[in-house]
């Protein structure tokens, strides 16, 4: 089952990894894709500025493995083991902790405790 779960969290990372190529590709010769929120969800409010690095934000989450994808855009990938608080809307949400695989800069996360969603970020 361990296998799997392994597997599972692969195939997320590369298909994440590839649909980033893909953006980016875009972005380079002026075409972007159409961008259009999935129905019944609500676009993500953008937050103040802050200092620093902007956090990690959970891009993705297996709710049967209880696992997450989180996008270190601009930040450092964090050690395997490392233990991460989850907020949303500046109130703490959850906790996970970083599990292989490691990709680019998307990393996946067991999630510990909380119930998460897609925009939280992971600090």
């Amino acid at each position: 089952m361990k296998t799997v779960h392994r597997c599972l969290k692969t195939l997320l990372i590369l298909t994440l990894v590839a649909f980033s190529f893909e953006v980016i590709g875009c972005a380079g010769t002026g075409h972007r894709p159409a961008a259009t929120a999935p129905s019944g969800t609500q676009e993500a409010q953008v937050a103040p500025a802050q200092s620093g690095p902007a956090p990690a934000k959970i891009t993705s989450i297996n709710a049967k493995y209880r696992f997450v994808v989180i996008d270190f855009y601009s930040r450092a990938l964090p050690p395997l083991g490392t233990h991460m608080t989850v907020y949303r809307d500046g109130k703490q949400v959850g906790t996970v902790q970083i599990t292989e695989p490691v990709r680019a800069r998307f990393a996946t996360a067991d999630i510990l405790e909380g119930e998460l969603r897609v925009g939280d970020e992971a600090r």
